[in-house]
């Protein structure tokens, strides 16, 4: 058995992919396999990016530890422990009342009492099309009462959508694409 060691050395460059345009948001209807969706199921969705405000998604999952406290151990030791998604919630444009009401998708299907999946992409330019293979977020979702933002200067106006885990398998970017029939691009 060889032990491969790779020794990072300063000085050596690091790619990254900047988030500016890379990032993709969709509300689906119906997934039957969360860790699985199908490109029909992703394509029956809405594609609500645009409406989806700079670091409007919250959804930062936490992770308890079971306590391993051993009697003739001077140490304490740990085990994973159960998940949380925690407060999930989503930014959006919320044009209720404007000149664009008719372009007001976000707030109208998450309404409250809706269900669904938020699905986000990330790495991928927004326009890239969806295809079997590539990691997704899913996160089976009912909504909560739209929360109106109040407006500060030079600001949009919008709204806080509150969401809340319904179904397990929402771990990030633990979902991928299954092959399926080919689908028309969102």
């Amino acid at each position: 058995f060889k032990e491969h060691i790779m020794t990072m050395k300063l000085g050596t460059e690091i790619p990254g992919t900047s988030a500016e345009g890379n990032i993709t948001t969709i509300w689906v209807p119906t997934i039957v396999n969360i860790k699985a969706p199908t490109l029909t199921e992703l394509n029956a969705g809405t594609d609500i990016s645009n409406y989806v405000m700079l670091g409007g998604w919250s959804f930062e999952p936490s992770q308890d530890t079971v306590s391993d406290q051993r009697e003739n151990a001077v140490q304490d030791f740990g085990a994973p422990g159960r998940k949380s998604a925690g407060d999930i919630s989503i930014e959006v444009i919320d044009n209720t009342n404007t000149e664009h009401e008719e372009q007001n998708e976000a707030v109208t299907l998450m309404h409250e009492g809706a269900s669904g999946y938020i699905v986000r992409r990330r790495g991928m330019a927004t326009d890239a099309p969806l295809a079997a293979g590539q990691k997704l977020t899913v996160v089976s979702v009912i909504c909560g009462e739209k929360q109106v933002i109040n407006p500060d200067a030079n600001t949009m106006i919008r709204s806080k959508i509150p969401l809340f885990a319904k179904a397990p398998g929402w771990e990030s970017e633990t979902a991928e694409i299954a092959a399926s029939a080919r689908g028309r691009r969102l």
